[in-house]
């Protein structure tokens, strides 16, 4: 499905820098101002990253109201007007995507494509990235250990640290294994030439049913997602794990959770503001017993102060 349209201005492909340059670093404050000393129980600081919030059933927690409308029912400009082109609109494996979502007014969308990569070939690549990734399992704001390892990958010349919900994971080059696994899995996305490739890519590894991740837009201040389309490609090895999404401010009569099974070998697509729109998670699931690798692609579109992606 989607129209055949041109791409949506240049992207981030894989050893491209950034065509909008640094970001800006924070000002800073308080210079020549005299505090008086606080009484009472002196408050925990707040860690949380701002560009990544929970969020209720009803919209994005307490007092965050939801985006007006351009018009009628629409909540975004159509892609005929931005040229959102949908990844399955260039895969030679056309035919084999499905959107499990497609909303045109909110202009996002989530494409399932199952069984990507051969079978013969899932044992091998699972047991690459299990072996050759450094895996964290960092603690959260509360000083628990997060459900899952996670790993933090990018192409060469990108240092950005990935931060997301109070948490911190140094970046990692792309292994010459990643490179491997790219090339037998983004020609299904149309992105035959490495040139075009995302590059960035964050991993995680459930080892069995009792780990998850909890409800959350990947809107982090690298991707834009609130503010831009934003293709998240995502591969599954491994046991079958249900990956589920929700809206975040739902309107009457409207389908609020989809709920999408990931196989060993399938590829997921979120795309346009699905981040902005939409939430998504990987909840528990106590009988089961094998292990999990999740590969999530992404593009960097504005990377930190101290990149040195970020200063050209």
């Amino acid at each position: 499905p989607g129209m055949p349209l041109g791409l949506p201005g240049p992207g981030m492909a894989y050893g491209q820098l950034p065509a909008n340059g640094r970001g800006r670093s924070p000002s800073p404050r308080g210079f020549g101002r005299s505090r008086s000393p606080r009484r009472g129980k002196r408050r925990r600081p707040n860690r949380r990253s701002p560009y990544r919030r929970s969020i209720s059933p009803k919209g994005r927690g307490k007092g965050d109201e939801p985006p007006e409308k351009l018009n009628g029912d629409s909540w975004e400009e159509s892609r005929a007007v931005t040229g959102l082109r949908l990844i399955s609109d260039g895969s030679p494996s056309q035919n084999r995507w499905k959107y499990v979502l497609a909303d045109e007014s909110r202009r996002s969308y989530a494409g399932y494509l199952p069984g990507a990569i051969p079978f013969d070939l899932r044992s091998k690549f699972f047991q690459m990235i299990r072996e050759g990734t450094n895996w964290k399992q960092p603690e959260n704001i509360n000083g628990n250990l997060i459900p899952r390892k996670t790993g933090w990958m990018v192409t060469r010349g990108c240092a950005c640290t990935y931060r997301y919900g109070g948490l911190e994971v140094e970046a990692q080059e792309y292994p010459m294994w990643m490179l491997e696994l790219m090339q037998a899995t983004l020609p299904h996305c149309g992105l035959p030439e490495p040139a075009e490739w995302p590059n960035s890519c964050n991993l995680n590894l459930y080892e069995d049913g009792g780990m998850s991740v909890g409800w959350h837009a990947d809107d982090e201040r690298l991707f834009q997602g609130k503010f831009r389309d934003c293709r998240i490609l995502s591969l599954s090895l491994g046991v079958s794990r249900r990956f589920e999404m929700r809206l975040n401010w739902p309107e009457k009569d409207e389908q609020q959770v989809w709920r999408i099974p990931l196989r060993d070998g399938d590829l997921l697509t979120m795309e346009g503001m699905t981040q902005k729109h939409f939430q998504h998670r990987v909840p528990r699931e106590e009988v089961v017993r094998e292990p999990r690798i999740n590969l999530t692609w992404r593009w960097v579109v504005k990377h930190t102060p101290r990149c040195p992606a970020g200063r050209c």
